[in-house]
């Protein structure tokens, strides 16, 4: 269907009841963003930030938790915005949940500092000026890190998050070595790798730090995306409709 200049498709992600708009061609929803998602939702609490919200999905479910008491999703992209609203507004959550369109980057300017309990994000996975430039709409900025890198992360969640709040992303682990490299002021506090099949080497990885001290880090059971044909049973459980 179209939705100013780019076109948008209507689908169900996690339930039929659950539906979102979301660009035909450009960054759409994935199994990554409902592996966060489902990671997130284990240990949101409170006042939840997004960085990167796009269209709203991990946003919108995580309001849905007791534990949460309000979800705000930072967009930089115009679009994608427009349509996490939208997508608040279809899903009746619009009084747990708010998007605003502006720059991680501002996050002095955008919230007072400690104004969130947890802080939920899937950055991009390639840097900037290297891999292929897309001209499909907004998949540039959601892959490559020219807005959102690891440093800007850290340095936000430090300046953010509450003490003893909790950072939760998604990430490459071909960049490990950046987690490490920018976590001072948090404790890595867990781990979990993800593989595409179970013979395959893994390709991401999921983590939760906490701002401040905490306990010795502790690596989680590997995620398996993929066996057989199919997906695996942890993630079916997920359910993630086949026309994402």
């Amino acid at each position: 269907m179209p939705h100013g200049k780019v076109e948008h498709s209507l689908d169900s992600i996690i339930s039929p009841e659950f539906k979102i708009f979301q660009p035909i061609k450009g960054y759409r929803v994935n199994i990554d963003t409902l592996i966060l998602y489902d990671f997130a939702l284990k240990y949101a609490k409170g006042d939840v930030l997004e960085i990167g919200s796009s269209t709203g999905v991990i946003s919108i479910l995580l309001s849905k938790s007791s534990a949460v008491r309000k979800v705000i999703g930072v967009e930089i992209d115009q679009q994608s915005h427009k349509l996490a609203i939208k997508n608040a507004e279809i899903n009746e959550c619009k009084n747990k949940v708010e998007f605003i369109n502006g720059d991680i980057n501002d996050f002095k300017k955008l919230f007072n500092p400690q104004s969130f309990d947890t802080i939920v994000t899937n950055p991009p996975f390639i840097k900037h000026g290297t891999g292929r430039l897309s001209d499909k709409h907004g998949l540039n900025i959601a892959h490559q890190d020219s807005h959102l890198t690891i440093d800007l992360i850290f340095r936000s969640a430090r300046y953010l998050l509450r003490p003893k709040g909790f950072l939760i992303v998604l990430f490459t682990t071909h960049r490990l070595e950046e987690l490490f490299l920018n976590k001072a002021g948090f404790s890595i506090e867990l781990i979990r790798f993800i593989h595409r099949r179970s013979n395959k080497p893994a390709d991401a990885f999921l983590f939760l730090a906490k701002k401040g001290g905490g306990r010795q880090i502790h690596i989680l059971p590997p995620l398996f995306v993929h066996e057989g044909k199919g997906y695996t049973q942890e993630i079916a459980h997920i359910h993630m409709p086949q026309n994402v």
